[in-house]
């Protein structure tokens, strides 16, 4: 059987580079088969493209910026689901009942909103605290690198196979319609009434003029060097308020991570008073 284009480990490290310089990760040197993969879709004798060296020369000219978007989607990860991780929606919701009512205003962010599901749990913990958008200046933010998982988190619509028993029947009624014979669920409207969808990198610069509440910023870090995570983690710092919190992944830490944070429970980090 005659071998399909294969990627060369010169031509590898190039896209690692490039891809790099646009998103600010790092892609490990043992993801060429992950880089392989997911670019075969586009590339072979059938294809748009006959190699992977002609992919990249088109990557690097093409100046409509298509390629560069399609490029970043396909080699970004996302894996999701309603209430990952529940100690830290549990977490918001005290938040919101201990200070909530105290705020001016409330602004939580889900840095790094993949389809979508992080940011409609957030909403949904906002709800059932009695915080809704007409009664309280309150909002959330659902930002991604990618377009294409953005477009389907703004769309709210989920087979039923990517629920995992974290909604119970009585949140799936109140906060969902089901259709049955698509067999998916389309999130309500009070629900996509609180959130504000937008593609951002972490590495550009922070356009805020509110500071946030909560940021949660869950298993994005592991893909940045201990220099970025700290240029990242500064400007965390500044667009939250005092004392707010950052909220990371279960499994991650900042240790050996220079920052000013205190360190909580559950992978939970606050911004002290000064």
């Amino acid at each position: 059987m005659a071998q399909g284009p294969v990627l060369s480990e010169p031509l590898f490290k190039e896209m690692r580079d490039y891809f790099f310089l646009e998103t600010g990760i790092t892609l490990n040197k043992n993801k060429k088969y992950l880089v392989e993969y997911r670019l075969q879709k586009f590339i072979g004798p059938d294809k748009e493209f006959s190699s992977y060296y002609d992919f990249f020369q088109a990557l690097q000219q093409d100046q409509s910026g298509k390629l560069k978007t399609l490029f970043i989607n396909s080699l970004t990860t996302n894996y999701t689901f309603f209430f990952r991780e529940p100690v830290h929606f549990r977490f918001l919701a005290y938040y919101l009942k201990t200070y909530g009512k105290q705020q001016n205003y409330i602004r939580l962010w889900s840095a790094a909103c993949s389809s979508g599901e992080e940011a409609y749990s957030m909403a949904i913990t906002c709800l059932e605290e009695g915080f809704k958008g007409p009664e309280r200046d309150i909002r959330i933010l659902a930002s991604d690198i990618s377009q294409k998982v953005l477009s389907r988190a703004q769309s709210g619509v989920y087979h039923y196979s990517g629920f995992r028993g974290e909604l119970d029947d009585a949140y799936l009624r109140r906060y969902f319609t089901f259709h049955p014979q698509e067999k998916s669920f389309t999130v309500k409207d009070q629900v996509k009434s609180l959130i504000t969808f937008r593609e951002f990198n972490l590495m550009d610069p922070f356009p805020f003029t509110k500071q946030f509440d909560v940021i949660f910023l869950r298993n994005v870090l592991i893909y940045f060097s201990a220099p970025e995570k700290e240029q990242i983690l500064r400007k965390i710092w500044e667009v939250l308020k005092e004392p707010g919190y950052l909220v990371l992944g279960l499994s991650e830490s900042l240790v050996g991570v220079h920052h000013g944070f205190t360190t909580l429970n559950n992978s939970i980090y606050r911004k002290d008073r000064n």
